[in-house]
């Protein structure tokens, strides 16, 4: 039998698209947990927010963080929640919602979460 295709939300991609407007920084984890070397990462080199923090832990497993304003996040958190943090909703208004997102087709059921959330800046 064949594997069914896991569908991604149109919600989700929508945040990859924002995501990949923001810098992204590459590191190994070293004698550290994944998320206590991209903290210590951002702490040395002083990131600001936004950033997207790779921490590769083995030559198999990747863990990928978001920087935000209120502190560090899973990647697919920040993606699946792009319209709660203030700095991507900003990179969203510069680009542009209609080229950003053009071809998704978010339907108002998508638009009305959205704009549910607007008052939710985490």
């Amino acid at each position: 039998m064949s594997k069914k295709r896991k569908r991604i939300s149109r919600r989700r991609l929508a945040g990859q698209r924002v995501l990949a407007h923001v810098p992204t920084y590459h590191l190994e984890t070293g004698d550290h947990k994944p998320v206590t070397a991209a903290r210590r990462y951002i702490a040395e080199a002083g990131l600001r927010s936004p950033a997207l923090v790779n921490v590769r832990r083995n030559e198999h497993t990747t863990d990928k963080f978001f920087w935000g304003e209120k502190g560090l996040f899973s990647a697919q958190y920040a993606e699946e929640n792009h319209f709660l943090f203030p700095s991507l909703r900003n990179i969203v208004d510069s680009v542009g919602e209609d080229s950003m997102f053009e071809g998704l087709e978010l339907t108002s059921d998508d638009w009305e979460e959205i704009e549910e959330y607007e008052y939710a800046f985490v």
